[in-house]
């Protein structure tokens, strides 16, 4: 099986890695059909590192994407406790919680200490054929969703819970500071949930 991986910065390599194993209890493995690339990816590959995460082996980055269910672990259950099918399309939520600690009991499992992230070391991410998941990070998508509008799902979660925490009432004024994708994507639900004025701004043009 073919994967892109990082080996250091500026050093993607793609490379003949192992099949993935076969999916357990609650894990689905799915054929990657679409990435995106996020920020973070950016300055892994610039960097060699995000922040104070640095990696010490080859790691396959990109954690924005969808897929194609292949083969299905026992009570492998969707993020909305569905049975999923061999054959559907699915977004994947990149954060894995455990779903055992206070915080995700309590319906945060965003906030999870104990989570890990798919592309984030030492997690493999998505720029590889195929890959074991969480069942219950998986959402299927309808067929009106493109694969490529799929990976974008991820993002758009970000701009709804940015637009919750600001609290936009009808007819408000709203200034959007950064026009990369989540910024744009605030932008266009803005105007959707009805603010009087949307102003985007960029240090870049």
């Amino acid at each position: 099986m073919k994967a892109v991986r990082l080996n250091g910065a500026h050093d993607l390599r793609l490379e003949n890695v192992s099949e993935p194993p076969t999916p357990k209890y609650g894990e689905v493995l799915v054929r990657v059909r679409a990435v995106g690339i996020c920020g973070s990816d950016l300055h892994m590959y610039t960097d060699g590192r995000i922040g104070d995460t640095i990696y010490d082996d080859p790691l396959v980055l990109w954690h924005e994407f969808m897929g194609e269910v292949v083969a299905l672990g026992e009570h492998a259950l969707d993020g909305n406790h569905q049975p999923l099918v061999v054959g559907q399309r699915v977004a994947v939520d990149p954060a894995c919680p455990c779903w055992h600690c206070e915080l995700c009991e309590n319906g945060h499992p965003n906030l999870c200490p104990n989570h890990h992230f798919y592309g984030v070391y030492p997690t493999n991410g998505a720029l590889q054929e195929r890959m074991i998941v969480g069942s219950r990070n998986c959402f299927p998508i309808s067929d009106s969703i493109s694969d490529g509008a799929g990976t974008l799902l991820e993002t758009l979660g970000v701009a709804i819970h940015s637009l919750d925490l600001g609290k936009l009432k009808i007819a408000s004024t709203v200034a959007v500071i950064g026009c990369g994708p989540v910024g744009l994507l605030i932008t266009q639900l803005a105007i959707q949930q009805g603010a009087s004025a949307v102003y985007a701004l960029d240090k870049l043009n």
